[in-house]
């Protein structure tokens, strides 16, 4: 061996050391919910999880954080100054085992529905699963980091527009412009504003899927480039870490902060049943549409009790919600793309109609107590 390449082994030798003694745990910071039992800080920025969470997640994830936003620590800066922090779910653990997301309704439609969520003024985490962090067998994410996707979502909503308060109008025009031109249509990117940039960071970071139901072929830099030059630029512009791009774990030999992690003894991700049973069949909590029939005599009706209503499109293209007041009039129009969801507080007797892209009728939903769920097929 030359001595060139001694050298070359030693540094790394050194550097992969180093890395190992990065992101070490840490006191969970006082005020935390005593949910939270481990610790991480990355340049300020807290993430948090239970003791059932494996500690090389939480490392993984500040490494993570660290190559999104080296140089942008400004940006991290204001994400926690925001209150926000990051919470990892155990492949045992749930959307609604999280403290902050505890409240959102209905339970079980939130715990099969994510294994992650960006943050809101209301609920400032974000939220990713250990399984799909250290690649466990079953992660039903296993093509993309789902971390990437909703620290973008920090990133815009926490961080941009602190920092920079003209960012959002900047994005919502290139989105408009794009989407006028047919690029992204009936994809996940094509949604709205904020997925329109969570997907771009995606491709930046060479980390989504592609040519799926919500995905076209544009997964990395590259073809992000190609195909969206103004949304690659606006990405660009605000990330400066431009060598930096995701590789999974195993491509990484799960070396330095990963290190003491054995994959072979990693637990199995699974839906449990009682969520499966919810997601694929009609439980006793969803209503059944009633026909459209005598449309123009169909009125709300005043003195029913409150209740919750929810709507979740499973369908094949957009749905329109409408609700029907006193006078038979449509108000309070909602349209739901595919995968879209919505809840509101209505009362007994109100009825909701729902009607497709072109507006033609499809169902009439009238909620009642116990029955406020509506699966749009």
């Amino acid at each position: 061996m030359t001595a060139a390449c001694v050298l070359q082994v030693l540094l790394s030798s050194i550097g992969a050391a180093e890395q190992a003694h990065r992101y070490q745990l840490s006191p969970v910071p006082a005020g935390k919910d005593p949910f939270y039992r481990k610790h991480v800080s990355v340049g300020g920025f807290s993430i948090l999880a239970s003791g059932k969470v494996a500690d090389q997640a939480l490392k993984e994830a500040a490494f993570i954080i660290e190559g999104l936003l080296k140089g942008r620590e400004d940006l991290l800066k204001a994400i926690a100054d925001n209150g926000v922090h990051l919470a990892i779910m155990a492949a045992d653990e749930f959307t609604t085992d999280i403290p902050e997301h505890s409240l959102l309704k209905p339970k079980l439609f939130w715990d099969r529905r994510a294994r992650g969520l960006g943050p809101t003024k209301k609920r400032p985490v974000v939220s990713c699963g250990e399984e799909n962090l250290l690649l466990y067998k079953g992660d039903p994410y296993w093509q993309e980091n789902i971390l990437i996707h909703e620290f973008a979502h920090a990133i815009h909503h926490m961080g941009l527009m602190t920092v920079d308060p003209t960012f959002d109008s900047r994005l919502e025009s290139i989105y408009k412009e794009a989407t006028a031109r047919g690029l992204w249509k009936g994809k996940y990117a094509g949604r709205n504003r904020a997925e329109y940039w969570a997907e771009g960071v995606q491709s930046w970071f060479d980390n989504n899927r592609q040519n799926d139901h919500d995905h076209n072929h544009v997964n990395t830099r590259e073809e992000l480039e190609a195909y969206d030059p103004k949304l690659a630029a606006l990405v660009a512009s605000v990330f400066r870490n431009p060598q930096w791009r995701y590789r999974k774990p195993s491509e990484r030999k799960w070396g330095g902060h990963l290190a003491g992690h054995d994959p072979d003894k990693a637990p199995t991700f699974t839906w449990p049943k009682r969520l499966v049973k919810w997601w694929e069949h009609d439980p006793g909590a969803r209503l059944a549409a009633s026909p459209v029939v005598g449309l123009d005599a169909v009125r709300s009706k005043k003195g029913g009790k409150r209740v919750p209503i929810f709507f979740y499109n499973r369908g094949k293209g957009p749905r329109n919600l409408y609700w029907i007041d006193f006078e038979g009039k449509r108000r309070n129009k909602q349209t739901l793309r595919v995968g879209d969801n919505a809840d509101s507080e209505t009362f007994v007797g109100h009825p909701w109609l729902v009607t497709d892209a072109e507006d033609r009728p499809l169902g009439l939903y009238y909620p009642a107590p116990g029955k406020g769920i509506v699966i749009l097929r």
